[in-house]
């Protein structure tokens, strides 16, 4: 068994053809006008209930770190002993 939506496009295409001239009909009008006319059934989509949204919390942003220069030695310099 087809689903519901695949069969009302067969619909519309075959009465689409029927009315065009050549018998042609390009796929995306013939979509087009099956979601035009295309009902919801009741039993395939459950009923949506409407839920309260929250608000969402501010998130403290977080500073950049600094970070220390690694020392450079100079060179010919003698590192000293404690």
């Amino acid at each position: 068994m087809a689903n519901d939506w695949r069969e009302h496009v067969k619909k519309t295409m075959t009465a689409m053809k029927a009315a065009a001239k050549d018998g042609k009909v390009m796929l995306k009008d013939v979509l087009k006008a099956a979601g035009k006319t295309y009902k919801k059934s009741g039993i395939s989509s459950p009923a949506k209930s409407k839920k309260a949204h929250k608000t969402k919390k501010a998130h403290k942003t977080k500073k950049a770190h600094k970070t220390k220069k690694a020392h450079k030695t100079k060179k010919g310099s003698k590192k000293r002993k404690h």
